[in-house]
């Protein structure tokens, strides 16, 4: 959903970090309903992406880093990077198009004309002055724009549920199907938590200390939050007939993290930081997995947990 506020210029600031938007050239800029949570009017950006629309640029693009196999791929041209986003309904040529530093500091974002509301989002409107009106913070490319900038020592982002639940905050991760919508609808009706996404958090580490952080990135459940909590445990859920919590030794933990964290395997020295984070996060916050009954008894379980046991 589409706000109706346009303007030239707009910041987000996702897990502290600041995406800065610039329109280029005679446009506006939108932004949808759930990015407004996380709107800020200062901050130094970390990325800044200046927006065009209209014809993309001609591009030479050159070894081919990463492909999503869906939506986006990553090319490397001329020292910096190029980052293509397609949809099938739109045919073989991107819809849009960013070419940015290799620091990910500074970008052109390009956006063709594409029809409205297609399957590759709601990325352009016309306002009743019929200038175009673009909608750049659209997913998949903030996400993977996030993903670039954690890797360069800010922090690691996991396909997860998040909460902050009496001022602790709580993950929980597994593979599709082990119920993180399910934990997101328990935790969502219980006072005193707020459930900070239910599909994407972000882990950063500040003062020696890990914070989880909600995004804007939701599944079915809905939930997003702008909040942040200093992180109290991580759980590894899956369905089971009865609720039980094993601790897991850090070497385990590790290896869970990792296929559940979003690592960016074309950059050596930002996958070698990602490892070395998820490594500190094992030694420093506990870790179970977590099987569980899908009714609230297991909310009154986990709170009944402490550190030290290991079997339930």
């Amino acid at each position: 959903m589409l706000t109706n506020n346009t303007q030239d210029m707009y910041k987000l600031n996702i897990a502290g970090i600041i995406i800065q938007f610039t329109a280029a050239g005679n446009i506006s800029l939108s932004i949808s309903e759930i990015h407004r949570q996380f709107l800020v009017n200062s901050g130094q950006p970390d990325c800044h992406l200046r927006v065009h629309y209209g014809p993309l640029p001609p591009m030479q693009l050159q070894e081919k880093l990463f492909d999503s196999g869906a939506v986006w791929a990553l090319y490397r041209t001329e020292g910096n990077y190029a980052i293509t986003f397609r949809s099938d309904v739109l045919g073989s040529e991107p819809y849009q198009v960013a070419l940015v530093d290799s620091d990910f500091k500074n970008g052109d974002l390009y956006i063709r004309p594409v029809p409205r509301y297609t399957e590759a989002g709601e990325h352009i409107e016309k306002e009743n002055t019929g200038i175009p009106c673009v909608v750049p913070a659209a997913y998949p490319l903030d996400e993977v724009f996030m993903v670039n900038l954690l890797a360069r020592g800010r922090g690691v982002e996991f396909h997860a549920c998040g909460v902050s639940n009496h001022s602790k905050g709580l993950i929980f991760t597994g593979q599709s199907g082990a119920g993180k919508s399910t934990m997101s609808r328990l935790w969502k009706d219980n006072k005193d938590t707020v459930v900070l996404s239910d599909e994407r958090i972000i882990v950063r580490n500040a003062d020696d200390r890990f914070w989880v952080y909600g995004t804007p990135w939701q599944s079915n459940a809905g939930a997003a939050s702008p909040q942040h909590v200093l992180l109290d445990r991580i759980f590894f859920i899956k369905h089971s007939p009865k609720n039980y919590a094993l601790k897991l030794k850090a070497g385990d933990a590790v290896s869970r993290l990792f296929v559940r964290c979003f690592p960016t395997f074309w950059d050596e020295e930002c996958l070698k930081y990602t490892l070395d984070m998820l490594g500190r996060i094992a030694e420093c916050v506990p870790c179970y997995e977590l099987g569980f009954v899908p009714d609230h008894n297991v909310l009154d379980f986990i709170e009944g947990l402490n550190s030290e046991e290991t079997n339930h």
